[in-house]
């Protein structure tokens, strides 16, 4: 009797463990970074990223938030340079089956809603209108909030705990430019267990 009590405890232990109800990995794109997920009962799934982008990316959107700003109307823009930044996303997820006759492992696409919030520090050098030798430089923290839409494809192979995805977002600023959108895009690779 105990040996049947060890064995089944040992069988669910095994198939609990390849259920694969949770999954973590790494997203390459905006943000660049770790994203954890967690697969719920009927096809739905909520999603955690922290991750960080380029230096350059999106660029013209603090130009842009430079240009809009009242406090350098007497200035000019020079340059930027964007550092420190941090995305921390938060989604709820909806996930379809696509089936395809013959196909190994499993494809699904999916949408959902999620929340951003960005934190960014950009320097900014500008040169006085009048006196073109008078450089100064200023550095802001940029904090962006707001809601996200979200729309991908994930592909998890049959045979090994994997699950390579590509998805495109869609973001409404709340703070720190409000009615902005902004689209980020990424794939990537998750570990399912």
């Amino acid at each position: 009797m105990v040996r049947v009590v060890i064995t089944f405890l040992l069988v669910f232990i095994a198939v609990s463990t390849f259920a694969q109800k949770q999954a973590i990995g790494l997203r390459i794109g905006v943000p660049t970074g770790i994203t954890y997920k967690r697969y719920l009962p009927k096809d739905r799934a909520i999603e955690f990223g922290l991750g960080t982008a380029s230096s350059g990316w999106n660029s013209n959107y603090y130009k842009n938030s430079f240009k809009d700003a009242g406090r350098y109307d007497n200035y000019d823009y020079r340059a930027l340079r964007i550092h420190g930044t941090v995305y921390f996303q938060g989604r709820y997820l909806f996930q379809f089956n696509i089936p395809i006759e013959g196909m190994e492992g499993k494809l699904d696409w999916y949408w959902g809603i999620g929340v951003v919030l960005k934190v960014a520090t950009v320097d900014y050098t500008y040169q006085n209108k009048t006196s073109p030798f008078n450089v100064g430089r200023d550095t802001r923290t940029d904090i962006d909030f707001g809601p996200d839409g979200i729309a991908g494809m994930e592909y998890t192979f049959q045979d090994i705990p994997l699950a390579v995805f590509g998805e495109i977002s869609l973001m409404l600023e709340f703070a720190d430019r409000p009615l902005t959108f902004r689209t980020f895009g990424a794939a990537g690779v998750r570990f399912n267990f």
